[in-house]
């Protein structure tokens, strides 16, 4: 194993055990030193990784989306974007609904905004930019609307309603090149 692998296996550590400790306490009730010895590292190599608590569960959201990116062409259809990355996040569906119930869904939102911003960059352009933010809002309502359900519908039909609201040329923001 090299060094990359040994940092990313000792980060993802640390969100396990975070989330393992979520499922008793509210974040602002779990310290980092709970953290640290649930995941048998030292405080150190926590905060080489992260400086908040909320970085821990932001890096959890930034792993679930890379493992779905990474699996996806960018020229795949609407559906298939969104029945892939409804797929990808179900297989978190313990997880997820747990971080919605502690109020921490929200990071999720960041990370997506954060995401288009890296692929579109910060465009003055007010309808580019007023899309990209419509876009993510609808992925992100449309997650906490399946979270609010159990995530009982299953994917592929919660693609299907989801673009029932969207243009027939809708394109995934995520996928797009810069304009």
């Amino acid at each position: 194993m090299n060094k990359t692998d040994a940092l990313s296996n000792l980060s993802r550590c640390i969100v396990q055990s975070l989330l393992l400790l979520l499922q008793d306490k509210a974040l602002d009730e779990i310290s980092v030193k709970e953290i640290v010895e649930k995941a048998g590292v030292n405080r150190s190599t926590y905060y080489r990784h992260f400086s908040t608590k909320q970085d821990v569960v932001r890096h959890f959201y930034q792993l679930r989306l890379d493992e779905y990116l990474s699996s996806v062409s960018t020229n795949i259809s609407a559906r298939a974007y969104f029945t892939g990355m409804f797929e990808s996040f179900l297989r978190y569906k313990k997880e997820l609904i747990l971080l919605d119930q502690r109020g921490l869904s929200f990071l999720l939102l960041e990370e997506l905004n954060t995401r288009i911003a890296q692929v579109h960059g910060n465009s003055k352009a007010a309808v580019h930019s007023l899309a990209c933010n419509y876009h993510i809002g609808g992925v992100f309502n449309s997650f906490r609307y399946w979270l609010f359900e159990d995530m009982a519908t299953p994917p592929d039909k919660l693609a299907h309603q989801c673009l029932m609201f969207l243009p027939r040329d809708f394109c995934p923001y995520l996928l797009r090149k810069a304009q």
